[in-house]
């Protein structure tokens, strides 16, 4: 039988380790960054791309609130987040491109579809290939991402005393919450650019242009992007399931 204590995140060596303070430190930085540059930014916009920038919205907090958790040593809470941050991201782009019987039903608080087939529709209906790339993350981590929220085995191993979480798993977490509020900020940018209220119609242009150059900065420099475009953000994974419980087994004896 195995022997353990009732756990908590709390105090965790992770957090003591360089590469998470840095990915702390970067997390900081993007939060503050949204914060100075897009809240109060007016969009004339209908609804549908109103609530859209809501959803983005939905993912910047979820970003401020996961970094803020992991700094409390509060993991188990911060990678829940993961899951709502991602489909908040994928909500704010249907929202765009759905058809009036789609908002209708969204509005009524019908069920629209699964993370897989909006990110289809979207890529059809919008004609942007980069959204392709939304797929495979999904297809990637759905599983775990799932775990996160309902904390299954591999979530609840990692509390128990018997494995320890790596540092670099935190940076993951970190690096996916980051990357996905920054492509949340691209994706509310060129909403500012297409819905530009009476009066910016001259300095709203250039205003997007530099934000935009600022925000692909801290994505290479984070080493989430290479090339504009390219990358989608892509969670966190535990170890696979032998190899935690193999080293469970370990542990135990």
């Amino acid at each position: 039988m195995t022997e353990g204590v009732v756990a908590t995140d709390h105090g965790q060596p992770w957090l003591e380790d360089g590469r998470v303070q840095r990915a702390l430190e970067w997390a900081d930085h993007v939060r503050l960054w949204i914060e100075n540059n897009l809240y109060g930014v007016v969009l004339h916009a209908p609804e549908p791309d109103h609530m859209a920038v809501v959803a983005f919205a939905v993912v910047f907090e979820h970003q401020a609130s996961a970094m803020v958790l992991v700094k409390h040593g509060l993991l188990g809470s911060a990678t829940a987040l993961m899951r709502p941050a991602f489909e908040a991201f994928v909500r704010g782009l249907w929202l765009q491109w759905a058809d009036e019987q789609e908002l209708a039903r969204f509005q009524k608080g019908h069920d629209t579809a699964t993370p897989d087939k909006i990110i289809r529709m979207v890529v059809k209906r919008s004609g942007v290939e980069r959204y392709g790339d939304l797929l495979d993350t999904w297809h990637q981590s759905e599983k775990t991402m799932h775990g996160y929220v309902h904390h299954g085995y591999q979530s609840l191993v990692r509390r128990s005393g018997t494995i320890d979480t790596s540092p670099q798993e935190v940076v993951d977490l970190l690096g996916f919450s980051t990357s996905i509020a920054l492509h949340a900020t691209l994706e509310t940018l060129e909403l500012a650019e297409k819905r530009v209220p009476v009066g910016e119609e001259v300095t709203r242009p250039l205003w997007v242009v530099e934000r935009q150059l600022e925000v692909i900065a801290m994505l290479r420099a984070m080493g989430l992007i290479q090339v504009l475009g390219e990358a989608a953000p892509a969670p966190p994974t535990f170890a696979s399931d032998v190899a935690s419980e193999e080293a469970a087994r370990t542990a135990a004896n």
